[in-house]
């Protein structure tokens, strides 16, 4: 999630901001500034802006979209928009970025003089989807996250990536290659993905600035908790009446196997295999399901032994738990983010979850919430 205090929030306390955005005498005050190609700001355009939502499914290719009612043309796929919130109270107010979005051509409005678009954006990410047109080669020797700067600088010129730098000095140890073909030509966002996982990064996304981020995976279920929802506190509680659960343990899997790919020499357990089981843990372990379940064995670009084993991890933990999804309404929560984690105390039950997907409309209105539990 956004820091509480981040800019253009920094003049504010931690509760100043937590009290919009929890307390009951709020407005909600919509804006949208036309941007250029840099994400320099051109003009505040919110008088044009008569509606809309921004939303965000994190499993998604391109995350983060919106749709927008505006009174003005703009140039279609060229221009970007930054929509933005601002929370009001009797004391202070606060602004909320929600991102940098590419619009799509609507359809040509006729016979109005006072036309209104309906608009669809995307966010940056969008600019990696097609590619370099040719065969793509990074070299041996070359730092992973230089590699994926470059790949961002050839996808987006002007376009700012800031990648943590735990593995800044970690080189690949052969080169890898995307190699034209008819059936599936790479584009740069699958490039850049597949240099950050061989590294165990996440793959890349766009925040709420239009910057582009990456870092170390973490298993969810050991990050901090950056919100809580709890329905027992009526001073902080923000969620509305409809809230569901769905559980099930089909398609569980308790055995799983990850092959490093294109070794110099044969791979074994620990040196360019690694294999992991789940004997007794949960209601998906070997012996609650009574049989060994095993997912398709997964050959991975990895640098090490160490990274292997990380990717890996990185997915038994999506794959081992029970599957437990809460869809939820939520009033505006506008420092909503990127893979975010909750937790949700709701009918005695305590969760820690990671947010799938979410819903902001800009008028103000409850938004929707997908949730999926990462802890038992």
């Amino acid at each position: 999630m956004q820091a509480l205090t981040a800019s253009p929030r920094d003049h504010l306390t931690e509760a100043e901001v937590r009290a919009l955005l929890t307390g009951d005498d709020v407005t909600v005050s919509p804006g949208l500034e036309l941007l250029d190609t840099s994400n320099t700001l051109v003009e505040d355009i919110s008088d044009d802006l008569v509606g809309g939502e921004v939303a965000r499914a994190n499993f998604a290719d391109v995350h983060g979209t919106c749709s927008l009612d505006l009174m003005r043309e703009l140039a279609w796929g060229r221009d970007r928009v930054r929509p933005f919130m601002v929370l009001s109270n009797d004391d202070t107010s606060a602004r909320f970025d929600l991102g940098v979005f590419v619009l799509t051509t609507p359809d040509s409005v006729r016979g109005d003089d006072d036309p209104t678009y309906s608009v669809t954006g995307f966010d940056l990410m969008h600019l990696l989807q097609d590619g370099p047109g040719d065969t793509y080669m990074v070299a041996a020797g070359e730092t992973y996250l230089d590699a994926v700067q470059a790949v961002v600088t050839a996808a987006s010129p002007g376009s700012v990536a800031l990648l943590d730098g735990t593995l800044q000095s970690t080189v690949l140890p052969e080169s890898m290659v995307w190699a034209l073909t008819p059936t599936s030509p790479a584009s740069w966002m699958r490039i850049c993905n597949d240099l950050l996982a061989a590294i165990n990064y996440r793959g890349l996304w766009a925040d709420q600035s239009g910057t582009f981020r990456s870092g170390p995976y973490a298993d969810p279920s050991t990050r901090a908790v950056e919100w809580v929802f709890d329905t027992t506190d009526a001073a902080t509680d923000i969620l509305g009446e409809d809230r569901t659960l769905t559980a099930d343990v089909w398609g569980a899997r308790n055995w799983w196997r990850f092959v490093r790919k294109d070794m110099a020499t044969t791979p074994v357990e620990g040196a360019g295999i690694y294999t992991v089981a789940n004997p007794s843990t949960g209601r998906t372990s070997i012996a609650a399901l009574g049989r060994t379940v095993r997912a398709a064995v997964q050959f991975l670009d990895a640098a090490d032994q160490a990274s292997l084993e990380a990717q890996g991890d990185r997915i038994v933990a999506a794959d081992q738990a029970s599957s437990r999804e809460f869809t939820i309404s939520v009033d505006p929560l506008p420092i909503a983010g990127h893979f975010d984690v909750v937790q949700l105390l709701d009918a005695g039950d305590d969760d820690v979850c990671q947010v799938s997907a979410w819903t902001l409309p800009l008028d103000g209105s409850q938004g929707r919430w997908t949730l999926k539990a990462v802890t038992a």
